[in-house]
């Protein structure tokens, strides 16, 4: 079982789903991946995976669309400075640096792109403890129009580069796919492994989801019934 107990600076970290129906998006996952949920709030969720914590889920606040989106954070060890820097490089902040309980804090900011992407400064725990098996998160992608702006970006924040053949690169280490694209919004999407994709994006679609990339050159993504938007990717058993 991958347990991560340390992220490096600035790789994604955590991941959440805020919705406007915290009940059917919890059935919808849970029928799709087994997940279970703990609660930490009345409005917020972990969904936990045999016993480990792989992500959160929030209600999402009166007055926004009713649409949900999928959020990933990265990693920070000073969300004050991660926020100024933020502004300094042409980003937005939405949310400025919030107390997260007892774990840590978190932020929210929309970088030059249009994408929505969070910060967590951990007290403890440095964000999601189960990855790369089925139904844990496996991996992420940053979906833009244009990739060298969203490197200028990131590379200043953390010192992401963008290696040859797409990959989104810490210090030679790859945390992410940059998929240029027009079509859709830009975003941060979290990737679920699945030991039988193609099972996985049909029984998604089953249960409400749309699929909205078959996958063909990419991993294939998926929408939910309430507009999140995830990709899924193959992992072993």
């Amino acid at each position: 079982m991958p347990r991560r107990t340390r992220y490096a600076i600035g790789a994604p970290c955590w991941a959440d789903c805020i919705t406007p129906d915290l009940s059917g998006s919890r059935e919808f996952y849970s029928a799709l991946l087994g997940w279970e949920f703990v609660t930490e709030s009345p409005d917020y969720q972990l969904a936990v995976l045999s016993g480990e914590i792989i992500g959160g889920f929030g209600a999402a606040p009166a007055g926004l669309p009713p649409q949900a989106s999928w959020n990933v954070y990265l990693a920070t060890k000073d969300a004050d400075h991660s926020c100024a820097q933020v502004g300094e490089l042409c980003g937005r902040v939405v949310m400025p640096p919030v107390p997260a309980g007892d774990n840590g804090r978190l932020l929210l900011a929309v970088d030059p792109s249009g994408v929505t992407v969070g910060f967590w400064e951990g007290s403890r725990a440095e964000g999601v403890v189960l990855a790369d098996e089925p139904g844990a998160i496996c991996g992420h992608e940053l979906r833009v129009p244009d990739a060298s702006r969203a490197e200028s970006f990131y590379g200043a924040l953390f010192g992401y580069r963008l290696a040859p053949g797409g990959d989104f690169e810490l210090d030679g280490v790859a945390h992410a796919r940059v998929v240029v694209s027009d079509q859709g919004r830009p975003l941060w999407l979290p990737h679920f492994g699945a030991a039988d994709p193609v099972d996985t994006v049909r029984r998604a679609v089953d249960l409400g989801a749309r699929l909205v990339r078959p996958g063909r050159e990419e991993a294939p993504v998926l929408r939910d019934p309430w507009g999140a938007e995830f990709g899924v990717l193959p992992v072993p058993a």
